[in-house]
C-alpha cells in the first residue's frame, strides 16, 4: 500500500488531538476537591471513582481491542468517543456518589479506553518503519491530556461551577472527536510506507512474528516476562507519581502550590518520556531501552531516599516521570512485534492487566507505608527493589528473545 492513499502523518495527528481529550481522565484530582464541596462527599468516596476507572481499564482495553481488530479504529473513536463525551456531560447531572461512579468511572472511563486502544493499535500499523516512535507519540497524547485540561478545567470551575464544567467539556469533545474521526482511517493489512522495505538485518535475525490470537500469546512463557516487566515499571512509578504532591510538601517542605508545580513537572516528563524512549527503542533495541530506564528509576528512588534538597527531588520526579512513560510507549512495540499486528488491539488490552495491578497496588503500597511509618521514605526502597526484579527480569526477556528469535531464524532457513 502506498502512502498517496494513506497520510499516516495526518492520522497520527487526528489521534493524539483524541487521546489528548480522553487523558482528561487523569486530572481527576482537578475535579474531586469541587464535587466533596458542592455534596460534602467524603474523599475517600470521591478518590474509589479514580480507582474504578483504572481497575475497569483492562475491560476497556480488550473490549476496545476487540473492536480494533475487528472494525477499525474509526469505529473505536466513534463508539468510545459518544461513551467518553456522553459520560462527562451526564456527570454534570450526578446527585448520587453511585451516579458519579457510572458516569465518570464506568461510561466515560470504558468509552476513554475503547478510544485509547483503537488509536493505539491503528498507528503501530501504519508506522512497522518507527513503531516506538509513533506508540510514543500516541501514548504522549493521552498522558498529557491532563496537563493541558487540567488548568482550563480549574479556571471553568471557578467561573461556572463543576458541574457545568463537566457539561461543557462533554459537549466540547464530542465535537472534536467526532471531527478527528473523519481523518482517521482504518490501516489495510500489511501497510508499508512507500519506500520502505524491512531491513535486511532485522529479518535475518528474526522473521515477521506469527498473528497469535491471545490464547496462543497466553501459552508463550515470554509474554509473563514481559507482564512482570510492565508491572514492576509501572508499578515503581505510580507510587511516586500518584503521592508526588504529599511527598514535596511533607519532605520537603513545599507549599501546595509549590507542590502541585512538581506535579504538573512529573506529568511533563511523563508525556515527553513516551517520545523519547519510544524512539531511542526503535534505535537500540526494546530489551536495552527498558534495562536503560529501570537503572535510572533505581537511581531516581536511591536518590529520594537520601536527598534532603528540592532540586533532588525534581531530579527524580523527572526520571520517575520519564521511565513511567516509556513503559506505556515500548510495551505496544514489544507486544505488536512478537505476536503480530492482526490481534494486536486484544493483545495489548489483556498484556494491559499488568498496568491496572500497579494502579490498585502502587499508591496503596505507599499509602500503607505511610500510615505505618508516617512518612514514604520506605516506599521508596520498595520501589528501588521492584525496579532491581524488573531489571532482572528484562535480562530474562533478553534471553530468551534472543533464543526464541533464533529457533525462528532457523526454522525459517530450513523451510
Amino acid at each position: 500500500m502506498s502512502e498517496q492513499k494513506y497520510n499516516r502523518w495526518l492520522i497520527l495527528v487526528a489521534a493524539i488531538i483524541t487521546n489528548i481529550c480522553i487523558g482528561t481522565l487523569y486530572a481527576w484530582s482537578v475535579f474531586s476537591l469541587p464535587l466533596g464541596k458542592v455534596f460534602g462527599w467524603p474523599a475517600t468516596a470521591i478518590a474509589l471513582a479514580f480507582t474504578i476507572n483504572h481497575a475497569l481499564s483492562p475491560v476497556a482495553m480488550i473490549g476496545g481491542g476487540y473492536i480494533q481488530d475487528r472494525l477499525g479504529s474509526k469505529a473505536n473513536v466513534i463508539i468510545g468517543g459518544i461513551m467518553f463525551s456522553v459520560g462527562l456531560f451526564i456527570t454534570g447531572f450526578v446527585a448520587s456518589v453511585e451516579m458519579l461512579y457510572f458516569t465518570y468511572s464506568v461510561l466515560a472511563g470504558i468509552g476513554g479506553g475503547v478510544v485509547y486502544a483503537g488509536t493505539l493499535g491503528n498507528t503501530v500499523k501504519f508506522f512497522p518503519d518507527r513503531r516506538g516512535l509513533a506508540s510514543g507519540l500516541v501514548a504522549a497524547g493521552y498522558g498529557s491530556g491532563a496537563t493541558i485540561v487540567a488548568p482550563i478545567a480549574g479556571s471553568m470551575i471557578i467561573s461556572v461551577g463543576v458541574l457545568t464544567t463537566f457539561k461543557i467539556l462533554g459537549v466540547v469533545f464530542f465535537v472534536i472527536i467526532f471531527l478527528c474521526s473523519l481523518v482517521i482511517k482504518k490501516a489495510p493489512p500489511g501497510f508499508k510506507p512507500e519506500g520502505w522495505t524491512p531491513p535486511v538485518a532485522v529479518t535475518a535475525s528474526r522473521p515477521a512474528a506469527s498473528d497469535l490470537t491471545w490464547t496462543q500469546m497466553l501459552r508463550d512463557k515470554i509474554w509473563w516476562v514481559v507482564l512482570v516487566m510492565l508491572t514492576c515499571g509501572a508499578m515503581s512509578g505510580l507510587m511516586i507519581t500518584a503521592f508526588a504532591s504529599p511527598i514535596g510538601q511533607q519532605m520537603f517542605k513545599l507549599t501546595p502550590m509549590d507542590a502541585a508545580f512538581f506535579v504538573s513537572l512529573v506529568a511533563i516528563s511523563n508525556a515527553l518520556g513516551r517520545v523519547a524512549f519510544g524512539y531511542i527503542s526503535d534505535k537500540i533495541g526494546r530489551s536495552s531501552t527498558i534495562m536503560v530506564m529501570y537503572v535510572i528509576s533505581a537511581l531516581a528512588m536511591l536518590n529520594l531516599a537520601f536527598t534532603g534538597s528540592v532540586a533532588g527531588f525534581a531530579v527524580s520526579g523527572i526520571g520517575v516521570g520519564a521511565v513511567f512513560g516509556g513503559f506505556m510507549s515500548t510495551m505496544p512495540s514489544i507486544i505488536s512485534e512478537r505476536y503480530g499486528l492482526k490481534n494486536f488491539g486484544v493483545n495489548y488490552g489483556i498484556t494491559f492487566i499488568g498496568f491496572s495491578l500497579a494502579a490498585i497496588f502502587g499508591p496503596m503500597t505507599a499509602a500503607t507505608v505511610r500510615v505505618a511509618t508516617g512518612n514514604y521514605e520506605q516506599a521508596f526502597w520498595i520501589a528501588l527493589g521492584l525496579n532491581v526484579l524488573g531489571l532482572l527480569f528484562a535480562l530474562l526477556f533478553r534471553a530468551l528473545d534472543k533464543r526464541d528469535g533464533q529457533i525462528r531464524a532457523g526454522t525459517a532457513g530450513a523451510m
